[in-house]
C-alpha cells in the first residue's frame, strides 16, 4: 500500500462507518460514496461496485466512478466476463498491462474506458464467505499495483462489506419502517372506516327503535285516542240536545209567577251555577279538547313520519313531509330560540330513503338550532334544478370560521364543548347524502350564521336503489 493510502487509511474508516441510508440519500449514492472512498484510497482513475443479483446468473453495477453514469443498473453475466471469475474463484484478481489483452478478461467494463487501464485489481464482497459482490478498480498511468496492494486492500474490502451491511441493514430498516407506517396508516383509516360504519349502524339501530316505538305509540294510544275523540264528539251532541232542553225550560219559566216560590228557586240555581257562562264555556272546553286529541294523533303520524316505519326500502317521497314532520319531533328544542319560516318551491317526489334524510334534516335544524345563542331565525327552502332537488336549513347563528369549515364532515370534529355533541352528526350526515348520490354545500359568516344545501337526484341510478 503506497503512503498516500496509508495517510488515507484512518480518515476512510471512520468515512465508511459514518456512511447511513437516509430519507434524502438513496441506496446508489450511499454505494457511490463507498466506491469513491475505495478509489480515491488507491490513487485509481475509476472503478465499479456490483452487486449480485438474487438469482446467482448475473451481477448489477450499483455504483461506478470514471465511467458514464447509464452504466448504473447495468446487468454483467457471470458465465462470460472478468467479475464472474472473481464471483466463481472467490478470490481477489491483479491484472497488469491493458487487460482488454489478458485472456480471462473477456467482458471487463475497461474496455469503456478511453485511454485503457494499465493496472487493476478486482476484490469479491463476502458476508460470512459468501460472495455478494465484487468492487474493482483501474489506473490508467502510474505504478502498476502489486500483489501487496491486494492483500492491503482486504483490509478496506472488508471495511467496505461493512458498510455495504450498513446501508442494507439501513435499507432494510427504512423499508420495514415504511410499511410498517403504511400499515398504520391503513390500520387507522380501517379503524376510521369500522367506527364510522359501526356508529351509522347504532344510528340506524335508534331509527329502528323509534320506528318500533312509534308503531307501539300508535298501536297503545290510537284506540284511547279514537273513543276519547268519539266520545267528545257523541258528548258535543249530549250537550247540544240539554242546551236545547234548556232553553225549552226557560221559555216554560217566563210562564211562572215572578213571585212564585218556584220561580224564586230557578233563579237563585241559575245565579249560583252561573248557567249563561256554563252554556257558553262547556263547547270551548269541548272543542279544546277535540284539538288536544288531533294534537297527539298528529304527534304519532309524525313519529312514524319521521321514522318511516311502513318502510325502510327505496322509494318515491315527499320531502315536504319529511321536513314538516322532523320539525315537529325537535321543535321543542327550536322554539324558544328561533323562529322558523318556510320557503318551500314545487319539489317532485324523490326516491329515497326517507327515514335517513329525515335523520339527516334533523341533525341540521339542531345544529342550526345550538348555533343561535339567544334568539334568531331559521329558515327551510326548497328548490329543483336539473334534474336534482335541494333543501337548504339556513341559521342565523354565530357561524362557522374558515378553518374549520373544511373539517366540519370528519368524523369526531366538533366545536361544541364538551357533552354537547359528539362530532358524528355531519359525518354521518354526509355519509346518508353520499349514499343517495347527493352532496352537501356549506356557506358560513362569523356572526352571520350558517347555510347548508343538500342536493339530491331526483331519480336514483337503477344499481344503488337495488343494491341497498
Amino acid at each position: 500500500m503506497n503512503d498516500q493510502l496509508n495517510a488515507q487509511w484512518s480518515w476512510i474508516m471512520d468515512v465508511l462507518r459514518t456512511i447511513r441510508l437516509d430519507e434524502s440519500e438513496g441506496r446508489y449514492q450511499a454505494y457511490g460514496k463507498i466506491l469513491q472512498h475505495a478509489v480515491g484510497g488507491f490513487n485509481a482513475t475509476s472503478g465499479t461496485l456490483s452487486l449480485l443479483n438474487d438469482s446467482q446468473d448475473t451481477l448489477t453495477i450499483a455504483a461506478s466512478e470514471g465511467y458514464d453514469k447509464s452504466l448504473i443498473e447495468e446487468k454483467i453475466p457471470l458465465n462470460s466476463s472478468l467479475f464472474g471469475k472473481v464471483v466463481r474463484d472467490g478470490k481477489p484478481l491483479l491484472i497488469n498491462g491493458d487487460i482488454t489483452t489478458d485472456p480471462k478478461h473477456m467482458n471487463a467494463l475497461s474496455q469503456r474506458t478511453t485511454p485503457r487501464p494499465k493496472s487493476a485489481i478486482c476484490w469479491p464482497l463476502k458476508v460470512d464467505n459468501t460472495t455478494i459482490g465484487v468492487i474493482s478498480i483501474n489506473r490508467i498511468e502510474g505504478e502498476e499495483y502489486s500483489e501487496a496492494d491486494v492483500t492491503a486492500g482486504m483490509a478496506l474490502i472488508k471495511l467496505i462489506v461493512m458498510a455495504l451491511e450498513n446501508v442494507r441493514l439501513h435499507a432494510e430498516q427504512a423499508n420495514r419502517i415504511e410499511e410498517l407506517s403504511a400499515l398504520n396508516n391503513e390500520m387507522k383509516t380501517m379503524n376510521a372506516r369500522l367506527e364510522e360504519a359501526h356508529n351509522q349502524l347504532l344510528q340506524q339501530e335508534k331509527l329502528a327503535s323509534i320506528g318500533q316505538l312509534a308503531a307501539g305509540v300508535a298501536h297503545e294510544i290510537n284506540n284511547p285516542v279514537g273513543y276519547v275523540s268519539s266520545n267528545l264528539t257523541t258528548l258535543e251532541d249530549y250537550f247540544n240536545k240539554l242546551i236545547e232542553m234548556l232553553d225549552a225550560y226557560e221559555r216554560v219559566e217566563s210562564l211562572l209567577d215572578p213571585v212564585a216560590p218556584e220561580k224564586k228557586d230557578l233563579d237563585f240555581v241559575k245565579q249560583v251555577t252561573d248557567l249563561s257562562f256554563l252554556k257558553e264555556d262547556i263547547f270551548d272546553m269541548i272543542k279544546e279538547c277535540q284539538e288536544g286529541v288531533g294534537r297527539v294523533r298528529q304527534i304519532v303520524q309524525d313519529l312514524k313520519q319521521f321514522s318511516h316505519v311502513d318502510s325502510q326500502e327505496w322509494q318515491l317521497d315527499d320531502l315536504h313531509k319529511g321536513l314538516d314532520s322532523t320539525l315537529n319531533i325537535v321543535y321543542n328544542e327550536i322554539k324558544y330560540k328561533a323562529n322558523v319560516r318556510k320557503e318551500y318551491g314545487e319539489l317532485p317526489p324523490v326516491e329515497c330513503l326517507a327515514s335517513q334524510l329525515n335523520q339527516v334534516f334533523m341533525n341540521l335544524l339542531v345544529n342550526a338550532a345550538q348555533a343561535i345563542d339567544e334568539s334568531g331565525e331559521i329558515v327551510l327552502r326548497t328548490g329543483v334544478s336539473d334534474g336534482h332537488v335541494w333543501v337548504e336549513v339556513e341559521d342565523s347563528g354565530k357561524g362557522i370560521s374558515k378553518e374549520h369549515l373544511n373539517r366540519i364532515f370528519d368524523p369526531f370534529f366538533t366545536t361544541k364543548p364538551v357533552g354537547k355533541g359528539t362530532g358524528l352528526g355531519l359525518s354521518l350526515s354526509y355519509g346518508i347524502v353520499k349514499k343517495h348520490r347527493g352532496r352537501i354545500e356549506v356557506r358560513s359568516e362569523i356572526g352571520k350564521g350558517t347555510a347548508f344545501r343538500i342536493w339530491l337526484p331526483v331519480v336514483q341510478e337503477a344499481d344503488v336503489s337495488a343494491a341497498v
